[in-house]
């Protein structure tokens, strides 16, 4: 190399060097580090209750995996986490970010422990300071039990699978999941074959709430809450309830059903006829949140009422001993609701056009208790023109409030 080659090889290096040292370094984020502290199982954690809430402020933490999540819409800020030991729900203070499957560490600080109506709950979680994500898709078994073996201590907040269960019969027709519409929860009745029953409550803001439910037996998976008394479960997704095989015996749907979920009076060609006064048949919850059911009542009109609420024609001539049932309440004094039947009646005429023959259902003696009206035969009504109807009679002086609702006819 020449003395002029080696002198700009030299000068060439302090630009280098002065180039190289003026490139921005960028600062990266501290990165977030949540201590671990003690460590509690979810049953030691619930047992620090006692009798006020307890607000976490020293360093510990809790393991478990989430076995619910929001995605489907029947919870909204709460999830529910489980161990060996137990599950426990938390309250988010911000929606999102937690999934089925996900193993967590949830850091204590900042949260509070208080039961809810008998549901344990750590509430004020929040998910980008309170838990650390160990793993995901994480699989987890459910506790497989029978209705009458679930403890509301023991299992709530944990996953639960049931066996040989359907809805109700009367619920089994005509029910959606939940009240999309007004985006109201509904409770629905599940049972077993021996009749004993739980609590499905839906959300009205899944996104499955105005599905029709199921109408077979099979297998019910979800999550187990507690309301007071009430054991209730959740479904995390409508896919994993599988109520498609045979009913219980004795628990076939009946082949006529109206029971006004559709908060409709006259939906399926029932009709209703005012023959005196003002007095409607309508469509209501009150008292009874989510359960709809018809009702008459005079009390705002005060004055002489009579109306029918007349069921669309029925063939009966081929089902082996029909009977025909139905519930009812009522409240006040006045005139008790009178039952008909009738095999000449046209839709649409007055009902003094038809022969009508009264049946003597047990009715309700008041207080609005719900009574049923027991298996009324009607076999001696065989005909592709079966009717029932009820009749709303009050006076200008008095009138109970009548409802009535599950009716149905049934094949003994």
């Amino acid at each position: 190399m020449s003395l002029h080659s080696s002198l700009k090889f030299v000068l060439s290096l302090p630009i280098i060097a002065l180039l190289s040292g003026c490139e921005k370094e960028f600062d990266s984020p501290p990165k977030q580090v949540i201590p671990v502290g003690g460590v509690l199982t979810i049953a030691e954690l619930k047992a620090l209750f006692t009798l006020n809430p307890v607000h976490f402020d020293s360093s510990m933490s809790v393991y478990g995996v989430v076995n619910s999540d929001e995605n489907d819409g029947n919870f909204y800020k709460n999830v529910y986490v489980q161990d060996a030991t137990g599950g426990i729900c938390l309250r988010l203070l911000n929606s999102g970010g937690l999934y089925i499957g996900d193993s967590v560490r949830i850091y204590l600080p900042g949260t509070v422990l208080a039961p809810y109506n008998g549901l344990m709950q750590l509430d004020s979680v929040d998910v980008d300071r309170n838990i650390v994500k160990q793993a995901t898709l994480v699989p987890i078994q459910p506790l497989v039990l029978p209705i009458n073996e679930l403890d509301p201590v023991a299992h709530q907040s944990m996953l639960i699978r049931l066996d040989s269960v359907e809805f109700v019969t009367a619920q089994a027709i005509g029910s959606t999941w939940a009240d999309p519409v007004n985006q109201q929860s509904v409770n629905l009745d599940l049972e077993d074959c021996n009749g004993n029953q739980i609590l499905v409550r839906t959300s009205g803001y899944a996104n499955y709430a105005g599905q029709m439910i199921p109408q077979g037996k099979g297998s019910f998976l979800g999550i187990l809450g507690v309301f007071g008394s009430d054991l209730q479960l959740f479904a995390r997704t409508v896919g994993e309830v599988t109520l498609n095989g045979p009913r219980c015996p004795g628990e076939e749907l009946p082949f006529f059903s109206k029971n006004f979920q559709d908060q409709n009076l006259t939906s399926g060609g029932w009709t209703e006829q005012v023959v005196l006064g003002t007095t409607y048949w309508g469509v209501q919850d009150l008292g009874s949140a989510g359960n709809f059911y018809a009702y008459a009542n005079n009390y705002t009109s005060g004055t002489a009422a009579e109306t029918w609420l007349i069921a669309p024609a029925i063939n009966i001539t081929g089902v082996a001993s029909p009977a025909l049932s139905f519930q009812n309440a009522c409240n006040f004094t006045g005139p008790a609701l009178e039952v008909y039947v009738s095999t000449d009646y046209q839709t649409g005429n007055a009902p003094s056009t038809g022969t009508w023959t009264a049946l003597a259902p047990a009715l309700s003696a008041g207080s609005y208790d719900w009574v049923n009206s027991g298996l009324i035969d009607i076999s001696a009504f065989s005909s592709t023109n079966f009717r029932v109807a009820f009749k709303y009679v009050g006076t200008d002086s008095e009138g109970r409030a009548w409802e009535v609702d599950d009716i149905k006819v049934i094949a003994q």
